[in-house]
């Protein structure tokens, strides 16, 4: 069958795209900048200021700003640093860590940071005092299935404080990636002065916020802008260049490139697509691979969804080189499986073109030539890159099986609350790795994790996670987890697109911001250097 409309769309995105790269100036004069100051943008308002009931990009992006972790994500890729503990030691074992926190470590508000602290945030987590999304996380402490039904017994869980400042976690099994964990933002502790005395809500309040990073909040406009400013009580403030932090929320992405061009922002990420080929001509533009794979999910408890080969038609009638190449401007690299590809673990094979075999499947469905299916949604969050890649694939839908999708876009909150609630027929997702292993790729689709969202569950899968989990060697334990991925793959409850990529501008006088797969670049790393002029 013909695909023109998206041919259509390959044209005119480059037409576009020449039009932009001759029109653009090769040069533009910018306000002078206040040199110690950050200033970044964030695509929406966070969900929460609660680090133990985030789960999102831009909660995140504030989150390590005001907040830290017994460890620190690195400036690059290296591993986790020193953060609120100097040090840690670990059983001949590999299940006891025993973090040795720094004794001049304090709080916003200038109270001491001890052990107890992240005893009391990860607890709260296990007694569900908090709608904690990534929950499983704290799952892999010893005993913690039987505190969650017992949390009035302190003794079940597998952490000890040893005074103000020794902290010791025991784990059910190893765990190779755990300090990347303790560096994740929902491991970060909380002010337990301010939730007994506010309540788990009214706490994280911006008014109220005690946080323990090298910032702490200082403003926060609705839709405009959070500004923090040096934590004087943090540990590390002498090394601290930026004085403060501006963190503009701007969700349409060609007013952040605007707004970096007046000199408002020192760096921005998630460049429009449409844009990007003129972009990437700057001097000021930097490209850098990331641990994450955009996909759909599929609500599998509605039809036509719950029949594995009508989610199986609507993948292979995708052709993910020409989507990649003329919808996304040949930026990002089609995915063919869910875990991108990782050291000792190459990316699965499993996902493919075949149009042919689309329509066969859909046939055996029922619906032969698209005749019969229901028209259905296709939910995606607000975002000009969003839209492109559902246009795109409305476009194949249309032409390879003849089927009507209806588009529907929500602000990021209500697609949150929609995909809680299983309130879609098919949903824009995306998942950015919490750690450099494909565990953190699959985990999520275990029956009842709060990151799943399709309804899908698989007992075979839950039982090769856990598998995985307790095996010890390495090389067995990723053969495991290949079988896990093996079986998503074949039930398809969520359709992988593409690997990311990340795109960013970045003002020339930055220095110490360093590429990294999971993008997170820390504020209190960052210097700015001298300079005449910046720009283009």
């Amino acid at each position: 069958m013909t695909r023109t409309p998206q041919r259509l769309r390959c044209l005119t995105l480059l037409l576009c795209c020449v039009v932009a790269m001759l029109s653009a100036a090769c040069g533009v004069e910018q306000p002078e900048r206040p040199a110690d100051t950050f200033a970044f943008a964030l695509g929406s308002d966070p969900e929460t200021f609660d680090p133990g009931s985030m789960s999102g990009s831009v909660e995140g992006d504030v989150a390590y700003q005001l907040f830290e972790g017994l460890l620190a994500p690195a400036a690059d890729d290296g591993p986790p640093e020193p953060g609120v503990a100097e040090r840690f030691d670990l059983s001949a074992d590999g299940r006891t860590y025993t973090f040795h926190l720094r004794p001049n470590a304090r709080w916003s508000n200038g109270d001491p940071l001890t052990a107890a602290d992240f005893d009391y945030a990860w607890r709260r987590v296990l007694k569900h005092k908090v709608a904690a999304d990534y929950i499983n996380l704290f799952r892999l402490v010893r005993g913690a299935a039987a505190y969650e039904a017992d949390p009035t017994n302190e003794a079940l869980l597998g952490l000890r404080v040893d005074g103000p400042s020794t902290f010791i976690v025991e784990l059910a099994q190893p765990v190779a990636y755990f300090p990347e964990l303790v560096s994740f933002y929902p491991m970060f502790p909380v002010h337990r002065g301010s939730v007994e005395k506010w309540g788990e809500q009214e706490a994280f309040k911006p008014e109220r916020i005690v946080s323990n990073g090298a910032y702490k909040m200082e403003a926060y406009l609705r839709r405009l802008r959070i500004d923090a400013a040096l934590n004087p009580h943090y540990w590390g403030r002498a090394d601290v260049t930026m004085k403060r932090i501006s963190m503009l929320i701007v969700e349409d992405e060609a007013a952040r490139v605007n707004a970096f061009d007046d000199g408002r922002l020192d760096w921005v990420n998630q460049l429009p697509s449409n844009q990007i080929l003129s972009l990437r001509t700057r001097d000021t533009f930097r490209r850098t691979e990331m641990l994450g794979t955009y996909f759909l999910r599929f609500n599998v408890t509605k039809p036509p969804f719950n029949d594995p080969r009508v989610r199986h038609a609507l993948s292979l009638a995708v052709d993910r080189e020409l989507l990649c190449r003329c919808t996304l401007s040949d930026l990002y690299k089609p995915a063919t499986g869910m875990v991108p590809s990782l050291p000792g673990y190459p990316a699965s094979d499993a996902v493919r073109y075949d149009p042919a075999e689309a329509r066969r499947l859909l046939a055996a469905a029922g619906f032969p030539g698209g005749k019969g299916f229901p028209t259905v949604t296709y939910l995606y969050n607000t975002s000009e890159n969003h839209k492109i890649v559902a246009e795109g694939l409305q476009d194949i839908w249309k032409s390879e099986l003849g089927i009507e999708v209806q588009l529907v876009n929500q602000e990021w909150k209500v697609y949150l609350d929609a995909l809680e609630r299983l309130d879609f027929d098919i949903a824009r997702g995306g998942w950015i790795g919490d750690y450099v292993d494909p565990n953190t790729f699959l985990d999520l689709w275990r029956t009842g994790d709060e990151n799943n969202h399709t309804g899908w569950s698989n007992a075979g899968f839950d039982g090769l996670i856990d598998k995985a989990a307790q095996t010890p060697d390495p090389a067995a334990r990723l053969a495991v987890l290949r079988d896990a991925e093996a079986i998503l793959l074949r039930e398809l409850p969520v359709m992988p697109i593409y690997n990311y990529a990340e795109f960013h501008l970045l003002q020339g006088d930055v220095e110490g911001w360093k590429p990294n797969l999971r993008d997170v670049h820390l504020a209190r790393h960052i210097r700015k250097r001298p300079q005449a002029g910046a720009g283009h």
